[in-house]
């Protein structure tokens, strides 16, 4: 428990699962013979490559959901022009794609 955290809450539930999940690891770590000191050096060592792995995977998940926005857009203009009017899934399109492409062009 956390002072923070109320019973039963998912944030509950998350804080568990994460703290059992990294309690797991490091206990397997220590079974298996390596010091946690020095794993814990090792993956500061490597904090760069962790963290430009994780942005080029962010941007590439940003570019696959900015690139269904546009083919759903381009859907619904194409049934506007049959007669059908599909305002809602423009605009979430719209939206949905501004946010993607915030995230496929910032500078993080």
């Amino acid at each position: 428990m956390h002072e923070g955290l109320r019973p039963r809450s998912g944030a509950s539930a998350l804080f568990l699962f994460l703290f059992l999940l990294f309690f797991l690891i490091g206990l397997i770590l220590v079974l298996l013979g390596f010091d946690l000191n020095r794993v814990d050096l090792w993956l500061e060592a490597r904090g760069g490559w962790f963290s430009a792995i994780g942005d080029l995977l962010f941007r590439l998940v940003s570019a696959a959901v900015l690139l269904v926005c546009l083919i759903l857009l381009g859907a619904a203009l194409y049934e506007l022009t049959r007669g059908k009017v599909r305002i809602g899934l423009m605009l979430a399109s719209l939206l949905i794609g501004y946010f993607a492409w915030i995230g496929v062009s910032a500078n993080l």
